[in-house]
């Protein structure tokens, strides 16, 4: 097979994109997703094929090598279509029609996502990875249906975007929100397909899923195997114990060998779960993991301007500077040995160097059977072996620099932002570090300045300084969502500005007729217009629409928004207890709402300062207001006293006595 050379150069050249860089030489002919481009398929009736992937996606860089640098496949899909590469985090709309297109031809998704659809974009066939053989036998097996019977082709389109614009179809009636009885049997049947040992659910690959943990934290019949899942994610291969941060799933049923690539959304989700783990159960492992996932945050993705980038790759150059998945983490006995460590006491032990840690090829993935206190227990060593594994770590990390590093996606994504700020304040209120600290300090001076649009919207996208693409809901949804938890910390009445001024944006330009969910786009030039409103590795952009209109709505005394977000709820009932996996914060938030709403209010010189003290309870709070003026807000009207700092402990609207000392609270909160 000839490969390509230098001499190639796509229309890809031109953009920022890492993911569309990374195809910029190959002799395909792709273009990014531009109207000129699909007008000149039109022009032509060319058909179009639309490749959706992402920068650290380990499958796409195999097809793209077995398949895209290939003279062969290039020269086929150059004569026949018009091709289209999509960054699936530049571009989620698109990614979400065309996944949805493809789950609706096999029942399945994933990355690289190649569709093939009419010129004017309606897909009529799909798949995710393909060898090179299968690809190009598909391609000209579609290119003769073109040629020699379009009209079946036609058929296909037809009733694939009928299909699609079926499911697009949002409820204008529906039943209250649901009841504790609904929620325990779907608990019940949840707990039918948990994996007792390993933790999680049953079966491989095994995704983290967050949403899935919070609602089992949320849960008493869950809760204890929400605490046992998020122990064993950590002592297994999927959570890098030297630099720290989770990848982005397992490949086996105990989160032993991980999918390498790491992603700035999950360990932002997962900063904030373990953080409020661990006010329930002060368990220091959860502490291991929020420090080490904060210094990787730091080290590996944060940009000198504030925020994060996107993610690190799966694939690095391995010793014959060959991109091989999982170069820069494996590792071989003979390089242990060199390091001198294999003859230490226990070092077998503790890092799994034995059947439990071994992958393939002479390779292992560190594996833990325990934390590191647990293990000092076990093994009956001395209470000052924390400080020879911190040794060993630091020896590992040392030689592990010297690899090469795996390639790194530098766009700065806003809500990915928002989601690593959200888990940052969780960190923060659990363990007071003071890097973070300056961290969130400098995001909230980041997003305006980086993200923030004259007309009052939001950018996506930000890379070296340029800003680029409309944001999606799921910015503002979760950028929303980082305000008022930043406003519940520092209680800067500029923020709840922010808020409000976001919130009625997205009513202006997200909102439609007959529902109360909202749009994905405010941008209506794709086959379909979707509500994104399932779970995935991402929570639902309309699930965290409505909590944010729950929360903002009291703190800003708009009970309209709060009605919006009831509605919301109860719009998704059905639809969550029928597929509870994929609408678990739907869940959680019909959970929170049977429980009843809780408001921890302290105004007075001493407020701020309490109320950080206070924020550390196991107990779900709803909504945390401060300050130690007198205030208008409607959480804060009336209940300054000049001189005193007073506690008002509330729920469902009625609240106690005010109390007027802490430890009076911290009982209350169970705080002692």
């Amino acid at each position: 097979m000839a490969k390509s050379s230098p001499k190639h150069l796509n229309a890809l050249a031109q953009e920022q994109s890492p993911y569309l860089q990374q195809h910029a030489k190959n002799p395909v002919q792709w273009y990014p997703w531009q109207s000129q481009y699909l007008e000149r398929a039109q022009k032509e009736n060319k058909l179009l094929i639309i490749s959706i992937g992402y920068a650290a996606c380990h499958w796409c860089h195999v097809m793209e090598h077995e398949s895209f640098e290939d003279e062969e496949v290039a020269n086929v899909m150059n004569k026949y279509f018009i091709n289209l590469k999509v960054d699936r985090e530049e571009r989620p709309d698109i990614d979400h029609v065309y996944m949805q297109a493809l789950q609706l031809l096999t029942g399945q998704g994933g990355w690289p996502l190649n569709i093939v659809a009419l010129p004017d974009g309606r897909p009529v066939w799909g798949g995710t990875y393909f060898r090179r053989e299968q690809w190009i036998d598909y391609l000209n097996q579609l290119v003769n249906l073109q040629q020699n019977n379009p009209e079946k082709l036609l058929q296909y389109a037809k009733r694939l975007t009928q299909g699609m614009k079926e499911l697009a179809i949002v409820r204008s009636s529906f039943p209250p929100v649901l009841k504790q009885e609904q929620l325990d049997q779907l608990f019940d049947r949840l707990h039918q397909k948990i994996d007792a040992v390993h933790g999680g659910m049953g079966g491989a690959p095994k995704f983290m899923m967050p949403t899935l943990v919070d609602l089992f934290l949320a849960s008493k019949r869950l809760n204890e195997h929400a605490h046992l899942t998020l122990r064993k994610m950590a002592l297994g291969g999927l959570f890098d114990v030297l630099g720290g941060g989770f990848s982005r799933y397992s490949v086996d049923h105990r989160w032993h060998v991980p999918h390498f690539e790491k992603m700035g959304y999950d360990n932002g989700q997962l900063l904030a779960t373990y953080s409020r783990a661990y006010r329930e159960k002060e368990d220091l492992l959860y502490k291991e993991v929020v420090d080490k996932t904060v210094r990787f945050l730091i080290q590996e993705l944060q940009h000198t301007s504030g925020g994060f980038y996107a993610s690190l790759d799966a694939d690095s150059l391995d010793k014959k500077g060959e991109l091989t998945e999982g170069a820069y983490y494996l590792w071989t006995k003979a390089e242990l040995e060199s390091l001198g460590l294999l003859e230490q006491p226990h070092f077998e032990s503790y890092f799994g160097v034995n059947k439990a840690g071994y992958w393939e090829h002479d390779n292992y993935v560190f594996y833990r059977n325990t934390p590191a206190q647990e293990f000092i227990t076990q093994y009956s060593l001395p209470s000052n072996f924390n400080q020879q594994i911190s040794i060993w770590e630091n020896e590992l990390l040392a030689a592990r620099s010297k690899r090469a590093r795996p390639r790194l996606d530098d766009k700065i994504i806003c809500s990915w932002n928002a989601m690593i700020g959200r888990g940052l304040l969780e960190a923060h209120t659990s363990f007071e570090q003071k890097e973070v600290l300056a961290i969130l300090t400098n995001l909230l001076h980041f997003f305006p300045v980086q993200f923030h649009r004259e007309d009052g919207g939001l950018f996506r996208l930000n890379k070296q300084g340029a800003r680029a693409v409309k944001g999606f809901l799921e910015d503002y949804a979760h950028l929303i969502a980082f305000y008022i938890d930043a406003y519940e910390k520092f209680f800067e009445t500029e923020l709840l500005d922010r808020v409000a001024q976001l919130i009625d944006y997205c009513f202006h330009h997200f909102k439609t007729e007959n529902t109360p969910l909202f749009l994905f786009s405010e941008e209506h030039d794709l086959v379909v217009s979707t509500h994104e409103v399932n779970d995935n590795v991402i929570p639902s952009s309309n699930a965290v629409m409505a909590e944010n209109l729950l929360r903002a709505g009291v703190h800003l005394g708009k009970t309209k928004w709060k009605e919006h977000g009831e509605a919301m709820l109860s719009n998704m009932g059905e639809d969550a207890l029928a597929y509870p996996r994929a609408h678990s914060t739907w869940l959680r938030l019909h959970q929170q709402h049977i429980q009843g709403n809780r408001e921890v209010v302290v105004v007075g010189p001493n407020a701020i300062q309490w109320i950080q003290i206070l924020k550390k309870t196991p107990l779900p709070i709803q909504h945390w207001a401060a300050s130690e003026t007198a205030s208008e807000l409607p959480l804060l009207n009336f209940r300054f006293q000049e001189g005193q700092t007073l506690i008002y402990l509330c729920e469902n609207n009625q609240c106690r006595l005010p109390l007027d000392t802490l430890d009076e609270a911290k009982k209350a909160l169970k705080l002692t």
